[in-house]
């Protein structure tokens, strides 16, 4: 902003739709910096003749730390990586996740709408099938896109720019849960070699 002409800064206050506050933010300051600007009003000189025009602005007097702040999210590679590798429910619980530090209730409930149901309908198609890992795996690659490119991309924003976080203890949940689970399903053998 402040490489722009007093006219241009002048047509930027004039289309304040098209910027953002902390862009209009900037203008205020440097229309104050260049003496054009009085307190609690905004006076612009035309270049023609001078001209006093007041432009009534909502701007915040100090953007919050906040709005600059990039939030931390878990990452579309690990999500997508839990949703492969171990099954879409748990690339689900990552994104709710985001979706819980977003502010985004409906969002999650959409979320976990569709996971339940895929889950349910993942499991009545691989129950009329023999045993086939690759169409289980298909299953999970495919979650693993509705996740991302429609729920991501929706709530989120397909650009949205976000510190990643730390996938150490979702990790070591996510693998307790399946030795869990394989320990349950193995559970009855267990006991009948132990009966006999």
């Amino acid at each position: 902003m402040s490489k722009k002409s007093n006219k241009e800064l002048e047509e930027i206050i004039q289309q304040k739709d098209k910027y953002t506050n902390e862009a209009l933010q900037a203008v205020v300051w440097l229309l104050e910096d260049r003496g054009l600007l009085q307190k609690d009003e905004i006076v612009i000189e035309g270049v023609s003749n001078i001209v006093e025009e007041k432009v009534e602005i909502k701007i915040n007097k100090e953007p919050s730390f906040e709005e600059f702040e990039q939030p931390l999210l878990y990452s579309k590679s690990a999500i997508q990586g839990f949703t492969i590798f171990f099954s879409p429910f748990f690339g689900a619980i990552l994104l709710m996740s985001n979706l819980k530090a977003q502010k985004k209730q409906k969002a999650r409930n959409q979320v976990l709408l569709f996971v339940i149901l895929y889950t349910i309908i993942t499991y009545l198609v691989l129950s009329a099938f023999p045993t086939m890992m690759f169409l289980s795996l298909a299953f999970n690659v495919l979650g693993s896109l509705v996740l991302i490119e429609y729920f991501w991309n929706k709530n989120l924003g397909k650009n949205i720019r976000y510190t990643k976080k730390g996938i150490t203890k979702p990790l070591l949940i996510s693998f307790l849960v399946v030795l869990l689970l394989v320990f349950i399903q193995f559970l009855p053998q267990l006991m009948g070699e132990q009966s006999v």
